[in-house]
């Protein structure tokens, strides 16, 4: 058996920018996604889903994705497809007998939560990249594959994240769960992987993430910036040319280890941000969000929502421990949670043997 876990992300700085090729930072979050591959004897290959405890069965087929046997399990299923279409087209699995009859199991109940009420949500912390990279390093795992370098791995994940996304995203929730940690992430050739460079965090800076207490759909925020794109192009190029400077400050700050800079480029991207929402009606800063921007404000912490917005995380950023203590007592005060997991959680980890007893090598974790 092989099993492989990733973990969730925040961005720190970045959102909408980097879809632009700006730099951004991210950290990841003590929350995985895992897969576990079982080879099966004398019985066909199946995908499992532990959360609803549906098994759906499928065959192997070379050059392609898995062909369903009856029911497809719809978007349970599209990690899987995705991942091992690329695989087969990058040349990792050569025929459909590398994948001998398995049952997987791909799990996300980590990024869920339950409210008050017993109603059910999900966290919005990365929970698609992370099970695509989670699956990839497991399948190269039980194939046999050794050899593969963190950045094709990269490039492979970002790749099937994509297609799972319709096309769009930056990469920067992929790479963060495959490396974890803090990233920082750029983008030299528009549309392809992210170059990655591991952050320490800097000495002196205080994060709080606080969950808004409902989710959000960051493919129709995106596709309302698109549209907006197309119908004002100078307009979008100069607000995302804000945020990109204050992600670019953000960035050198963090890397000279300077708290007090970072949290000045973190106020100025927050204040584009919301010039960006106002222009186009995204949604970024709904209710939600705009109360806890007052209340880090009235206790003097940097505040902005922590990936598209609308709902999902905000975080909150500041170099006085005790001012963050304050703002989190005000928010629970509020109703709202506060998330207690780790950040700079370690990236992918695969464990088990592979097929043909090999490593698989250039795995973070």
């Amino acid at each position: 058996m092989i099993t492989a876990d990733a973990p969730g992300k925040l961005i720190v700085i970045g959102e909408y920018a980097v879809l632009a090729g700006a730099p951004g930072i991210a950290v990841a979050v003590d929350v995985r996604a895992r897969a576990r591959i079982t080879p099966v004897a004398d019985a066909g290959s199946s995908l499992l889903i532990p959360e609803t405890g549906a098994r759906h069965p499928f065959r192997w087929i070379s050059g392609g994705a898995p062909r369903w046997v009856g029911d497809s399990p719809g978007a349970f299923g599209l990690p899987l497809e995705a991942v091992t279409e690329i695989l087969y087209a990058r040349g990792h699995l050569q025929r459909a007998g590398d994948l001998p009859a398995t049952e997987i199991a791909l799990s996300t109940a980590d990024f869920h939560c339950t409210d008050d009420r017993g109603e059910r949500h999900k966290l919005g912390l990365g929970s698609s990249a992370a099970v695509v990279v989670a699956l990839a390093g497991a399948l190269l795992r039980h194939a046999g594959v050794a050899g593969v370098a963190q950045a094709e791995l990269l490039a492979i994940a970002c790749e099937a994240h994509r297609r799972l996304q319709g096309g769009a995203g930056s990469g920067t929730d992929v790479a963060t769960a495959l490396y974890g940690g803090t990233v920082g992430v750029s983008f030299p050739v528009a549309g392809g992987a992210p170059q990655v460079a591991p952050l320490p965090w800097p000495r002196g800076l205080h994060a709080l993430a606080i969950w808004t207490g409902r989710s959000a759909s960051t493919p129709a925020m995106l596709a309302r910036l698109r549209s907006y794109q197309q119908a004002q192009p100078a307009a979008a190029a100069t607000h995302l040319a804000r945020l990109a400077a204050g992600a670019s400050r953000a960035l050198d700050a963090w890397r000279a280890g300077d708290p007090r800079g970072v949290l000045v480029a973190a106020e100025h991207f927050a204040r584009a941000l919301r010039q960006l929402d106002e222009a186009v009606g995204l949604g970024i800063y709904s209710a939600e969000h705009d109360r806890l921007a007052r209340l880090a404000a009235a206790a003097g912490v940097a505040y902005k929502p922590s990936g598209a917005g609308g709902g999902d995380y905000g975080l909150a950023l500041t170099d006085q421990r005790e001012a963050l203590a304050g703002l989190r007592q005000a928010v629970e005060a509020e109703g709202f949670r506060c998330l207690d997991r780790p950040l700079g959680a370690p990236g992918l980890s695969v464990q088990g043997a592979a097929t043909d007893r090999r490593p698989l090598a250039g795995r973070a974790g």
